[in-house]
């Protein structure tokens, strides 16, 4: 695993955003849309780390890889969307957006398992079961 990242967002204060980020160590920040991919060259650069499960893949799918946590809504349907690391288990922050949100739904996709969870706020419950840091990001090449 790579250093500490500095990360060039700003930390979240609480007030509504479409998009945050929580990085392993549990900070929270605000990612604008379109900005994932600066994150994702800072945390995981050049590494093959998708090609390395099979499965979906995508900036999303591997900052999950590397232990980041990715809460979205496009605004359009009544859901957000998750993507993370297998072991994530802040449900509070997820109900707390959800919330902010409006939404009637969430999905969580968790990685590298696969597994989906949709389901409603109040029914919401994650598998805090494991390594909130999957997989190592190995050489970069």
């Amino acid at each position: 695993m790579r250093d500490p990242v500095s990360v060039p967002f700003s930390e979240w204060d609480g007030e509504h955003a479409r998009h945050l980020t929580v990085a392993p160590d549990g900070s929270v920040y605000v990612v604008p849309s379109g900005t994932h991919e600066r994150l994702h060259q800072l945390v995981v650069g050049n590494s093959a780390i998708g090609a390395q499960f099979d499965g979906p893949t995508g900036t999303k799918v591997e900052l999950a890889l590397a232990g980041w946590v990715q809460l979205q809504s496009d605004q359009l349907i009544d859901r957000v969307n998750v993507d993370a690391p297998d072991g994530f288990d802040d449900t509070e922050l997820v109900r707390t957006f959800a919330r902010m949100h409006e939404a009637g739904s969430i999905a969580v996709a968790l990685h590298p398992s696969g597994e989906v969870r949709t389901c409603t706020i109040p029914e919401l419950s994650l598998p805090g079961n494991g390594d909130r840091v999957p997989i190592s990001l190995g050489d970069e090449n």
